[in-house]
């Protein structure tokens, strides 16, 4: 290749004054990325930078890769050799492959009729290369070894071969990361009275894949294990929620074992199918809620209420569960995000749902009464909630439908604290809403 090469160029070179070259630099650079990641595929320009005052005729070089951390897929011309010739491809080129790195080889024109014009960015070539194993540094460099001859990196001006400075670039073959999962429970507000101090709160548990950089990662199964106050709360019930809950077609994991015996938390251990038949990624997947409820006389007379925190626990169950998520076969330790519960004591008053005028009834007045309230700027005693009939948090016209289709059309009577009086520390409006109430 480089004996055709060598004839064009002394073409060239006849057409082209023979005078003296005059003071010009020119460098050839590798423009390659920082780094590449395992097996992963990338590219590396071949980058000319020369100043005047003297225009190029055509140009040969060859670029070496570490074939040990590195291969070259193929190489192709860059966007100014492709468009060198007056806008068209150039007169003469020729290139060839190899797996230790590629050749390339250009005339601009044949006649010498065009030529490239000194500048900067030139991109002659580009070459797609895959990474190996990880390494801390693999070479992209000029070299005048490939090929039979080996092809010269060289420029020509005015019919002279030049050498140009030749700037080699370094890629760090960056190994991919395992994947990496945290285990999330929540922060949460949770009202008592601290008359009684009874509370009782639902938590949901999530795992989440993180974003370090290893792709999304297919899992098998994992164990977990949440610790909480003892001398505050207890579980009541620890049960599988949204990806395990509609696994295997709402049958559940293959394998499950949750256990409550140790006071201070809870564990879990999951298969996913014993036959390994099911294979999940676990972005924001939510697992299980957990039920929990107040230790009796633990938080009677207590104002303020403490703050109690939900942290996983290596050491829970006998023997211990570990925190762990099963990829691939294998065990990677959970990142952990805590959570923590915050018992606010409220004042609370005993009161009849949907009782709305305080007369001790629930009939067709509690209705109209709230009808007046919300429409006709008629009066709400000072409890509130009393008016939420159907328990949705809210005082508007559907409570009045609500009652009104309890006693006329067989719907369904109002929740609690119903028919009997009572408190609903987790209300809204807030318990505080309810001020006094005069038919308890």
């Amino acid at each position: 290749m480089i004996r055709k090469f060598t004839a064009a160029v002394a073409v060239a070179a006849l057409i082209l004054s023979a005078g003296v070259v005059g003071a010009q630099s020119y460098t050839l650079s590798v423009a390659a990325p920082a780094s590449a990641g395992e097996n992963s595929d990338f590219s590396a320009q071949v980058i000319l930078d020369f100043d005047g005052p003297n225009n190029m005729a055509g140009w040969s070089y060859g670029v070496c890769n570490d074939v040990a951390n590195i291969t070259l897929n193929f190489s192709e011309n860059g966007s100014t050799t492709s468009t060198v010739n007056n806008g068209g491809p150039p007169g003469f080129a020729q290139g060839n492959d190899f797996p230790d790195g590629y050749t390339k080889g250009v005339v601009v024109d044949l006649l010498g009729a065009a030529s490239l014009a000194p500048g900067a960015g030139y991109e002659l070539s580009i070459g797609n290369y895959t990474a190996g194993l990880e390494t801390p540094g693999s070479t992209i460099t000029f070299c005048d070894t490939l090929g039979t001859p080996p092809v010269a990196t060289v420029v020509v001006i005015n019919g002279a071969s030049i050498v140009p400075t030749q700037n080699g670039a370094s890629v760090e073959v960056v190994g991919v990361p395992d994947p990496a999962y945290t285990y999330n429970a929540p922060d949460l507000q949770v009202n008592y009275s601290a008359t009684d101090g009874n509370a009782s709160f639902t938590i949901d548990l999530t795992i989440d894949q993180d974003d370090n950089g290893a792709p999304e990662a297919l899992t098998q199964g994992f164990s977990m294990g949440l610790s909480h106050d003892p001398s505050l709360v207890s579980v009541t019930s620890v049960d599988t929620a949204g990806l395990l809950a509609a696994m295997a077609g709402g049958s559940g994991p293959g394998f499950i074992q949750i256990g409550l015996g140790d006071p201070n938390g809870w564990t879990a251990g999951v298969v996913y199918d014993l036959l390994g038949g099911i294979n999940e990624a676990l972005q924001d997947a939510l697992v299980f809620t957990a039920s929990y409820e107040t230790v009796a006389g633990a938080l009677v007379g207590v104002d303020p209420g403490p703050v109690m925190t939900l942290a996983w626990d290596n050491g829970l169950g006998t023997p211990p569960v570990a925190n762990v998520v099963v990829v691939g076969g294998a065990s990677l330790d959970a990142n952990f995000s805590n959570g923590s519960i915050t018992f606010n004591a409220v004042s609370t008053v005993d009161f009849r749902r949907a009782d709305s005028n305080q007369d001790g009834m629930v009939n067709i007045a509690d209705g109209i009464w709230i009808l007046n309230f919300l429409f006709q700027g008629g009066p709400m005693f000072d409890c509130e909630i009393a008016s939420d009939a159907n328990d949705d948090d809210l005082v508007d016209m559907s409570d009045a439908s609500y009652i009104f289709m309890y006693r006329f059309m067989g719907g369904a009577p109002p929740p609690a604290p119903w028919p009997s009086c009572g408190t609903d520390v987790d209300q809204q409006p807030a318990p505080e809403d309810c001020n006094e109430y005069n038919a308890c």
